[in-house]
């Protein structure tokens, strides 16, 4: 799992071959635009999503990787392991988490009342080296 903030993630390019298309696709705000959907642009699969954080939250696991972007709003994420949290972290506009494939995470979680999220979800097949 990395944590970090969006205007950091050209940091990242070597970690995957998809992710210039996906800073080429925040920077045309394209999931920003867009209603809630799976979307196919230059390669990339991603879905936008719009909800209101609960305590429970859902619990996901990523098949290939994935690059949460929160658009709007706040939520609770957290890195699973064996059903607890291992890593606890607020996910907020303008910070990005990218998850390795089998990686089980809750996230849509309220640390209070509920908020309202905006968020992508970019799904990156795993390259092969």
């Amino acid at each position: 799992m990395l944590l970090d903030l969006l205007d950091h993630l050209e940091w990242y390019l070597k970690l995957h071959p998809l992710l210039q298309s996906v800073i080429d696709i925040l920077d045309r705000s394209l999931p920003y635009e867009q209603g809630i959907g799976i979307y196919q642009q230059d390669g990339v699969e991603y879905e936008v999503q719009s909800y209101v954080t609960q305590a429970s939250g859902q619990l996901a696991e990523p098949k290939g990787m994935e690059l949460h972007v929160v658009l709007e709003g706040e939520e609770l994420f957290s890195l699973q392991r064996s059903g607890e949290p291992v890593v606890v972290s607020p996910l907020t506009t303008g910070m990005f988490l990218l998850l390795k494939p089998h990686e089980p995470y809750r996230h849509q979680q309220a640390q209070g009342e509920g908020i309202a999220v905006k968020k992508v979800i970019f799904r990156l097949p795993v390259p092969v080296s």
